[in-house]
């Protein structure tokens, strides 16, 4: 789930790259001054769950030109 300006978007995916990328382009089309956006990933895979939430927390930080850690 990802909590948008306009809304919260709930996301369903077969895998991790087709989840990663359905969720990209939802954070891409957000403003880039409503970043970052809330998100929750859930997961029967504990290791997707924190891939997936690590990737798309970079991804937000990238876009507003937060330094990495």
């Amino acid at each position: 789930m990802i909590g948008t300006p306009t809304g919260s978007k709930l996301l369903a995916a077969a895998s991790e790259r087709q989840a990663a990328l359905s969720a990209e382009r939802i954070i891409l089309r957000c403003p880039r001054a409503a970043l970052p956006v809330p998100l929750w990933v859930q997961c029967a895979d504990p290791a997707i769950s924190a891939r997936l939430t690590t990737y798309l927390g970079g991804l937000q930080a990238e876009l507003i030109g937060v330094p990495a850690a």
